[in-house]
């Protein structure tokens, strides 16, 4: 039976504000938190008091956030030991997912020697992973890699489907101009988790994804149709974390939390009881 599991991200808290992120994520009522992947650097350390906080809380780690530069071939094997310490810290705390996404902006077109270093090195992270008991979700990003049908089809084409998954963000793939809900039932073999995340209606504004507050509209009033994705979760009997994303939204962290999980519980119909 497909079981829809419900997170939120903490980056709005900021990157001193882990601990309040659990404490009002937990009060809001969400079964899971995500985390950027900084939260590494901040506790791998101190591990016991990071995973007594979600313990008390009944939090699980629904997943790491990190960026990585996929076509920077002279980094690749730092960038692999990195993306490996996040898996082997979130494998410490219970499982989740690891999500990569490019972290800078592309230019221009992809070389196929640039596809060959991106494939290689998402697939290396992938079966790192693999060693902590830990899934590797790709997330396309506006103006970034997999930002169109084609390019996304290609990164999951050279790379495995036993070792690579997909991460689905609403706000990113709006802003490129590509519908969330075709790419989630086309590519449904390979998500792992989705993301709950709204934009304004002006398509293409740097600052709408940014962490900005007020660079986001107030969650499920914006230009994404969260009706026709959560319908297309239901249709391919999804399984698996949502994390509503509220970062970007003028109103204080726990309060943008709770307004976007009420409405997702209330309103998108993936939560019936």
């Amino acid at each position: 039976m497909a079981e829809i599991r419900l997170s939120c991200y903490a980056a709005p808290w900021g990157a001193d504000g882990n601990i309040q992120a659990i404490t009002d994520v937990a009060d809001c009522g969400y079964e899971g938190l995500e985390f950027p992947s900084d939260v590494v650097r901040r506790f791998e350390d101190r591990l016991h008091v990071f995973e007594e906080i979600l313990d008390t809380t009944g939090l699980k780690l629904s997943g790491l956030l990190q960026r990585v530069n996929l076509l920077d071939k002279d980094k690749a094997d730092e960038q692999v030991e990195k993306a490996a310490n996040s898996a082997r810290f979130a494998g410490a705390t219970g499982r989740g997912n690891l999500i990569i996404c490019q972290s800078e902006p592309t230019a221009g077109p992809i070389s196929d020697d640039d596809w060959l270093t991106v494939g290689a090195i998402v697939e290396e992270i992938g079966c790192r992973c693999q060693d902590f008991g830990i899934n590797l979700c790709f997330m396309p990003r506006a103006r970034h890699l997999g930002d169109s049908d084609k390019d996304l089809k290609r990164i999951l084409a050279i790379t495995n489907p036993e070792v690579v998954s997909l991460a689905v963000d609403t706000a990113e793939l709006v802003l490129a101009g590509v519908d969330p809900s075709k790419v989630i039932k086309t590519h449904q073999a390979r998500l792992r988790t989705v993301r709950f995340r709204d934009v304004s209606g002006a398509k293409r504004r740097a600052d709408v994804t940014s962490s900005k507050p007020g660079s986001a509209p107030q969650f499920g009033r914006g230009a994404v149709d969260f009706e026709a994705v959560s319908k297309t979760l239901i249709e391919i009997k999804y399984d698996g974390w949502i994390t509503v994303d509220i970062t970007g939204e003028a109103s204080p962290p726990k309060e943008a939390a709770l307004s976007g999980y009420r409405f997702v519980m209330r309103r998108s119909g993936l939560f019936p009881y």
